[in-house]
């Protein structure tokens, strides 16, 4: 399995567990209209589906004990802003280029990398002059390294060894 398969398996994951979450809590709270008094943290927690996380079902419970139930709202809503409609980048990339890169170039492997890695990378770009030439790009685990430094550094050696 690539680092990009990985990163779209966890990105999968990462949405089915939040959005089951974020459901369970919106049900929480339409539960709490209905429910008055001191045991409403305690009811609320009861009545909630059998699927819902045990991890909602704690901070419910924990909510409740605080005596911070009416705070739910501000959770939700705070959860909802920190997932920013699921639109977390997922994975990260560096570019290093000898020279800077003009628009086209930078659109070019841009797509190129998002096509290989999906829409979820965020790419920097940088400039390292030390590098003479190529580039090296660094996606998740993964790196490429193409610079004129590095073929240079292998000529070298071979020349050593031989």
């Amino acid at each position: 399995m690539t680092t990009g398969d990985a990163q779209v398996a966890a990105r999968a994951l990462y949405d089915v567990l939040t959005q089951g979450a974020l459901t369970a809590l919106r049900h929480a709270e339409t539960t709490l209209s209905g429910i008055d008094g001191e045991q409403r943290g305690q009811r609320l927690v009861a009545a909630l589906p059998a699927e819902t996380p045990r991890e909602v079902r704690n901070l419910l419970a924990t909510l409740a004990e605080q005596g911070a139930i009416e705070q739910l709202p501000a959770v939700i809503k705070a959860f909802e802003r920190f997932l920013g409609a699921g639109d977390a980048p997922v994975l990260d990339g560096d570019i290093i280029s000898a020279v800077e890169l003009d628009e086209s170039q930078r659109a070019r492997i841009t797509a190129d990398l998002k096509q290989r890695y999906g829409d979820q990378l965020v790419l920097s770009f940088s400039v390292d002059a030390a590098l003479i030439g190529g580039l090296i790009i660094r996606v998740g685990d993964q790196v490429l390294d193409n610079s004129l430094r590095t073929r240079l550094s292998a000529v070298q050696r071979n020349m050593v060894v031989s």
